[in-house]
């Protein structure tokens, strides 16, 4: 049942992305595949759970089947363009002009590290604390249980301290559900889902970093934001932090693709993505408003209806969230606030916020070349920066998001932990967000552009 249950996602999601950008890069549209295929299964395992039905093994593989049989009626509609296209794929032939040396080199490393990192992940079992004391145990449980309301220990007579400050229990529900979908499916380990996010989204990361700068500039801009150390550690664990950057990263990415194209799939795929960031995690709403940013200077520069438009459908993207407050709101889901809701100044604690986030941007045993190279790629570019705004909004929603995260780590009351152990573990895997952003702004700005561009005519002997 859990391998019918993965191509029931696979396929929704396959489906989904050709409904919206069906010309995107095929990588794009496999690679996400399987983010956004569990996002609206989760999605929808929540909503009948609101209207009071479990999510038993019939109704979880029965929501999915709905969504494919809907989804396949638009390409029922339109089987004869589908019949076309497939013909038209079948009679072209495999075109290697492309194809060189440092691009093989470059994909074989990819194929060897991800396979190597993807065995490490199915074959130890989750270990880590974050994971057992939450996500990971929450579940398993909602897979027993099925359910997420009344779920015994979200109840405070089954587990007094449940709804402390800093408790999981308030947590958006993506992960926990993923890992309850594939439990309820007969699996042994969740770890099938972080396993696949990683792999589905270097898939996705070459293919809109393809579409930018070519097959060669892919590849090595992909290996390298793949190796990530802290990164790719990280991927291989049941935890929510490179779940979260996938779709975060990507959404951004999405966001900025559309303002360079006028693609408007581009627009609904990046709406979708930042609904599944705060899906998965709540702090992700600092890249939907950092989206925004960018989206309403457009709109106020182009002063169009279809401007205004495009930031209404932005918008949308907090919709996964106001779900969840809904869904909490009324199954006495809470725990303690955390939030200091009023303006004030500490300025050590400013600083202490500061001094981590430098340490943090400058750390190579972490995060590798990515924020060096991040740097080195704008001041490089800075002439086209300054004449054409090469990047700009994308430079711009990486500094906005990054600043409103600072904001809410100093708008927060630390109650639970210190400080200093928040910004040191919670907010450097947070900052995994950014590695993804990171890479295709330094790969993609006019002068990597142009030494990609002449590397392809050499390595092609033009």
């Amino acid at each position: 049942m859990l391998t019918v249950g993965i191509i029931i996602i696979l396929i929704v999601g396959f489906l989904v992305l050709n409904l919206i950008l069906p010309n995107s890069p095929w990588q794009v549209r496999l690679g996400l595949s399987f983010p956004v295929g569990m996002g609206l299964q989760t999605i929808l395992m929540l909503l009948i759970n609101m209207l009071g039905l479990r999510f038993t093994l019939g109704n979880t593989l029965a929501i999915g089947l709905l969504m494919l049989l809907i989804l396949l009626f638009p390409l029922y509609r339109r089987r004869q363009e589908f019949v076309l296209r497939l013909r038209k794929a079948a009679s072209q032939r495999i075109d290697f002009t492309g194809f060189n040396m440092v691009w093989l080199l470059f994909v074989i490393l990819l194929v060897l590290f991800e396979g190597a990192n993807l065995c490490k992940c199915m074959y130890f079992p989750t270990s880590d604390r974050d994971s057992l004391a939450g996500f990971e145990t929450i579940g398993y449980i909602m897979a027993q249980e099925h359910t997420v309301r009344d779920l015994s220990i979200f109840r405070s007579d089954y587990m007094p301290e449940i709804h402390n400050a800093g408790s999981y229990i308030v947590y958006a529900p993506m992960v926990q559900l993923s890992y309850a979908f594939v439990y309820i499916l007969g699996a042994e380990t969740s770890k099938i889902v972080p396993g696949l996010m990683y792999l589905s989204f270097v898939l996705a990361f070459y293919g809109i970093l393809k579409r930018t700068v070519g097959m060669t500039g892919a590849a090595i801009g992909t290996f390298f934001m793949m190796m990530t150390p802290e990164m790719i550690g990280f991927s291989s664990l049941s935890i929510t932090n490179v779940i979260h950057a996938v779709s975060a990263s990507m959404g951004i990415i999405h966001v900025a693709m559309w303002l360079r194209d006028r693609k408007q799939g581009d627009l609904l795929l990046a709406t979708l993505l930042l609904g599944l960031n705060v899906w998965t995690r709540t702090d992700g709403v600092v890249f939907i408003l950092a989206a925004l940013t960018v989206v309403f200077a457009d709109a106020l520069r182009r002063r169009t209806a279809e401007a205004w438009k495009s930031l209404a459908v932005l918008t949308c993207s907090f919709l996964p969230a106001l779900l969840w407050m809904a869904f909490s709101g009324l199954n006495n889901i809470y725990a303690e606030n955390i939030i200091i809701d009023h303006p004030y100044w500490d300025g050590e604690k400013a600083m202490i916020i500061w001094d981590y986030m430098k340490l943090h941007l400058t750390n190579t045993t972490f995060y590798g070349w990515t924020f060096a190279f991040f740097l080195l790629s704008m001041l490089i570019n800075g002439r086209n920066l300054l004449k054409h705004s090469d990047n700009l909004p994308l430079l711009t929603m990486f500094l906005v998001a990054l600043a409103l995260y600072m904001a809410v780590l100093y708008q927060i009351d630390y109650k639970w932990d210190s400080i200093q152990n928040v910004l040191a573990y919670s907010a450097k895997r947070f900052l995994f967000c950014f590695v993804p952003i990171a890479w295709f702004y330094g790969m993609t700005n006019q002068w990597v552009r142009t030494l990609l561009g002449r590397l392809e005519t050499f390595l092609s002997g033009n």
